[in-house]
């Protein structure tokens, strides 16, 4: 296929964060022939080169101006998008008043509007969402159990279709700390925060077992942030006496240390209990961002029982508990790890051919 007749397609990242999906669309983009263009915030454009190998960048100042500056700034995007005469825009975070604002300006008929919808919560109750839906009808989600609740909410003509963008590029080897034979490694990957996952659950339970499994808990998110709880971990970890059983880090975290962590890791444990609001959100209206890192580098999830009953995201990449039962799953890991371990990831939907499909047959 010539430069000339490939199709031109415009992805499209304006705030700080969410752009973990960015790579695995620029891989789909790219399998399907589409001439693809990254406009995304300046912010991220040390992270962005890891992205786009070959691939032109727009830079945006979006997160950083207000009113008719912010408003001239997405006038600019619009521009840019008309002058290069892509056909397909995606919006790879397709919620939030800036985003709004940029579906408001007039665009050709010609030009088709996608995006990712991050929380299907949006759906009900956001004016802004349906604003962006004018310009919008579809969307991508990122797991199918937020399929079944977008197909459950009031949706109009919404079309929408399920993709894990859970590829992620090759980083510079760097140093991590040493793993010891016969150990193994349980991350819980992101910042520390109470109201995104229950440590308070894993310290008391994992420091309740008479005795300890070789495991070492790599807490793997920056623990001394202001708004968050990682000093406070690290204290009852100390005061509980297993402290020798975790790795924590106390500054921003590097994509390069993060993945290799992960890749050296042998399972992921997000969590995620149904214990308050803020955790809930995850059990039904979005997904946390340590499914598709799981799903990237094929580890097992530790998970709550709770996801059992969604079957097509996690029946065979998955270990359930019982909230009350999390310790003794933890005491067993090794030997569950051991015997289940053929059984992990078996399904065709964990390749990177099939992701594209879903991909690429949604933009047709």
């Amino acid at each position: 296929m010539s430069q000339a007749s490939r199709p031109k397609a415009v992805l499209i990242e304006l705030y700080d964060s969410h752009d973990e999906t960015l790579y695995s669309q620029i891989a789909f983009l790219k399998k399907g022939g589409y001439d693809a263009t990254l406009i995304i915030s300046r912010k991220k454009q040390e992270e962005a080169a890891y992205y786009c190998t070959d691939e032109p960048l727009f830079l945006t100042d979006c997160t950083t101006r207000k009113g008719w500056q912010l408003w001239k700034e997405l006038w600019r995007i619009r521009q840019f998008i008309i002058h290069e005469k892509f056909e397909v825009v995606i919006l790879s975070t397709a919620h939030g008043s800036t985003i709004r604002n940029l579906c408001l300006l007039p665009f050709p008929k010609s030009i088709r509007f996608f995006g990712i919808l991050h929380g299907v919560n949006k759906l009900t109750g956001s004016t802004s969402q349906k604003l962006i839906s004018t310009r919008v009808k579809k969307y991508f989600l990122l797991s199918h159990y937020m399929e079944q609740k977008a197909m459950k909410v009031p949706h109009g003509a919404l079309q929408f279709r399920v993709f894990y963008p859970m590829f992620h590029p090759s980083y510079p080897t760097v140093p991590i700390a040493e793993k010891k034979p016969g150990t193994y490694w349980v991350c819980v990957p992101g910042a520390v925060e109470y109201k995104r996952r229950d440590y308070l659950s894993l310290l008391q339970q994992f420091a309740a077992l008479p005795q300890k499994p070789p495991i070492t808990f790599i807490i793997l998110g920056n623990g001394s942030h202001k708004e968050g709880n990682g000093k406070e971990v690290q204290q009852i970890a100390k005061e509980l006496g297993i402290a020798h059983h975790f790795i924590f880090f106390h500054e921003f975290v590097t994509n390069a240390v993060f993945h290799h962590y992960l890749q050296a890791s042998d399972a992921v444990l997000p969590l995620i209990h149904p214990i308050n609001a803020d955790m809930e959100k995850y059990l039904e209206n979005q997904i946390s961002g340590s499914f598709n890192l799981a799903y990237c580098y094929h580890l097992p999830i530790l998970m709550h029982r709770f996801f059992s009953r969604y079957e097509a995201d996690f029946k065979d990449n998955s270990i359930y508990y019982d909230l009350d039962q999390l310790g003794e799953t933890l005491y067993s890991l090794p030997a569950l790890l051991e015997n289940k371990h053929h059984l992990f990831y078996t399904e065709k939907q964990w390749s990177f051919d099939y992701q594209a499909e879903q991909y690429l047959s949604f933009l047709s």
